[in-house]
């Protein structure tokens, strides 16, 4: 069995638009006003995870509760450096509160690997929230937070379109 590595294997990128969460294109995941993020990201800093509702079902013949699946919401928070190059910053100078796009996350796959038609990717509709330096630490670099809003829908597994 081979497990899966997720150091070095993982792209992100945040764009200023998608028109199918579910078949995005190359040329919108390399737009020009996208910031790439997995240069920038702490190493733990890209923490993605889902809250599920629950639906109860009982009902007064049985003695058992039963229950289904409700509403899911996804919790973003994206960790990273800032730079000393204004040009290099994009993530702390572009991803500002209210900033709508999506947010793409491509996995198992060599980060240096170009986007291309056919990889899977997670996209998810966001509006991003406050920036937030974190605490100065000894012999560290200068780190900030955001705070990702769910603004629109998310697919998980979307198919890389040409």
């Amino acid at each position: 069995m081979s497990q899966i590595l997720t150091d070095g294997n993982t792209k992100v990128v945040f764009v200023p638009a998608v028109a199918s969460i579910t078949a995005p294109i190359v040329a919108e995941l390399t737009a020009a006003g996208g910031v790439i993020l997995e240069n920038t990201l702490t190493d733990d800093g890209l923490s993605i995870e889902f809250d599920e509702g629950v639906v109860m079902g009982p009902t007064l013949a049985s003695v058992q509760d039963f229950e289904g699946p409700g509403r899911i919401k996804a919790n973003i928070e994206l960790t990273g450096y800032r730079d000393s190059s204004p040009s290099s910053d994009r993530m702390w100078s572009v991803m500002v509160r209210g900033t709508v796009g999506y947010l793409a996350v491509r996995t198992g796959i060599a980060a240096t690997t170009a986007w291309a038609a056919g990889q899977k990717v997670d996209v998810f509709g966001v509006t991003c929230g406050e920036r937030r330096k974190l605490p100065v630490e000894r012999e560290s670099y200068e780190k900030f937070a955001i705070k990702m809003f769910a603004s629109s829908t998310y697919s998980i597994d979307s198919t890389v379109a040409a």
